[in-house]
């Protein structure tokens, strides 16, 4: 009876963890950084960026890189590398940064995760 029990409370855990992933509910930077991380990609797709914006983006990438599973949610749902990448490109054709960027923004990765699952891109 009480491996019945311990196995029911494991799987509680794990629907409770699955449901607190689905429902996305992060700490208030993390929250914070992802709305700012959606509202500059936004701006930089509809052409409305400016090249003030690029504090604003290191602040949000910084906050988001301290936690790369959600970093890589993000990515996957709004190609944010890419997004910062066509930003730099139009405001700080310069920055040194951009080689490297532009090969990351290249090779979209397939799963949060970040391995590459096809080959379809080819």
């Amino acid at each position: 009876m009480d491996k019945w029990i311990m196995w029911g409370g494991l799987a509680l855990v794990v629907a409770l963890l699955t449901l607190l992933n689905q429902k996305r509910l992060y700490a208030p930077g993390v929250k914070r950084a992802y709305a700012e991380l959606k509202t500059l990609a936004d701006r930089t797709e509809r052409g409305t960026s400016e090249p003030g914006d690029l504090s604003r983006w290191e602040a949000a990438l910084a906050e988001m890189e301290r936690h790369p599973n959600e970093y890589n949610k993000l990515d996957l749902e709004i190609g944010l590398r890419s997004h910062f990448c066509a930003f730099l490109e139009k405001h700080a054709p310069g920055d040194p940064r951009l080689p490297e960027l532009r090969l990351v923004a290249s090779n979209r990765k397939d799963s949060v995760w970040g391995i590459k699952l096809t080959d379809r891109d080819r």
